[in-house]
């Protein structure tokens, strides 16, 4: 269209398709003449029609095509394409993982990596690594599951044996596994990208993040450091001096500890109850990192509505809570959980919810409208079976 700016300073506009029609008609006006008639069911409005819906279209595609140079808005192989420019791939499907589950048997009896236990609901899981039972005949290992996607695992649950080991009497998992996924979303890109834009960094906190993010499976996590020549408690949590301390989420232990040490600034300790020892490959010389896992924080919901179902509204929080729903993280750890975003998400999922109130609480607390506040080593976590829905028209 002549005199129509595509590109301004704001982005990419594409044209009102009324606007569009109005120049094809002047068009065929200033071809065939000013008494030309334009109606729908004329030979020449049909024509007008077709070559509106076409001008339209291209301009719709150009757009789009445009708005691939916007990390914001890029989609697809585009997408992967910017995340690349940061060292960045898009994370294939994952494995649910369940850190720390005990094994017993006779003592000092080796069991290999890939041996496998059986979850109640009949899922398999393997050993992440060689392990041999202590003095006690006791030991403790990360198991991931044999196949990818969301495949959960109570606590508890995983209690059969699969592989006859010689010596190995039980397996038990104290938590629950951290569900693995499909294939990354572009939502989830896009969101990942913007933590991990100091991948490429070491020392510098966001650099540590950014590298805690690139280890597979991790879900959310929360870093703090201590930059003081004397112990401090720093948001509840106890740090040693020139000291820095996580919490993160899914991810195996070993990945979590060597992007610790890779990306840690020099010199400092580390602080947590989980220690792994990680062998810097480079100087063969044995490192204990420290970190911690997240204590999780059980959330009820009270929701009423007036218009909508039971199901789109637990559909629509599940899907905020898993960070699902365009540019919202969901639950993650350290994060507050507000009522006001539920009701906004419940909206952002579905704008036919009409949400009269919210109130949620820590399970066994009393309900109320006011945000809940998350520790730095605590993640709140909302099942469906949490979620009550009360229509009320």
């Amino acid at each position: 269209m002549a005199g129509y700016d595509f590109i301004t300073e704001t982005g990419v506009i594409v044209p009102d398709t009324a606007d569009i029609k109005a120049a094809v008609e002047a068009e065929f006006r200033e071809a065939l003449g000013e008494r030309m008639s334009t109606a729908p069911d004329s030979p020449q409005g049909r024509l007008i029609s077709t070559e509106t819906a076409a001008r339209a279209f291209v301009a719709r595609n150009n757009a789009l095509l445009a708005n691939q140079i916007n990390p914001n808005l890029a989609t697809g192989v585009y997408l992967d394409a910017l995340a690349a420019l940061l060292g960045i791939t898009r994370k294939q499907a994952t494995k649910s993982i369940i850190n720390n589950v005990r094994l017993t048997g006779t003592p000092l009896v080796k069991i290999a990596a890939g041996s496998r236990a059986r979850s109640r609901a009949g899922d398999l899981f393997e050993s992440s690594r060689d392990v041999v039972l202590d003095t006690a005949g006791r030991a403790i290992v990360d198991f991931v599951a044999v196949d990818t996607g969301a495949i959960a695992c109570a606590q508890g649950d995983l209690s059969t044996l699969v592989d006859a080991v010689l010596g190995w009497e039980t397996v038990y998992n104290s938590n629950a596994a951290v569900v693995g996924g499909d294939i990354q979303s572009d939502v989830s890109l896009r969101l990942e990208r913007q933590m991990r834009l100091a991948n490429q960094g070491i020392s510098t906190m966001e650099a540590q993040i950014s590298g805690l993010y690139a280890v597979d499976g991790v879900k959310s996590l929360s870093f703090q450091e201590n930059i003081s020549h004397d112990y401090q408690v720093i948001n509840g949590i106890r740090m040693k001096p020139h000291s820095v301390w996580a919490c993160v989420h899914g991810g195996l232990d070993a990945d979590i500890a060597m992007s610790l040490l890779k990306h840690k600034t020099d010199g400092a300790a580390w602080n947590g109850a989980v220690e792994t020892v990680i062998i810097e490959p480079s100087a063969d010389i044995p490192y204990t990192v420290l970190f911690d896992r997240p204590k999780e924080v059980k959330i009820d919901l009270h929701v009423t509505i007036s218009k909508g179902t039971v199901e789109q509204v637990k559909t629509a929080i599940m899907q905020y809570a898993s960070g699902k729903l365009e540019g919202e993280r969901g639950l993650v750890v350290g994060g507050n959980v507000s009522p006001f975003e539920l009701a906004g998400a419940i909206n952002l999922f579905s704008t036919a919810i009409f949400v009269r109130s919210i109130k949620i609480c820590r399970s066994g607390e009393p309900p109320a409208a006011a945000e809940i506040t998350i520790a730095p080593d605590e993640l709140p976590s909302i099942t469906e079976e949490n979620i009550s829905v009360t229509i009320n028209t």
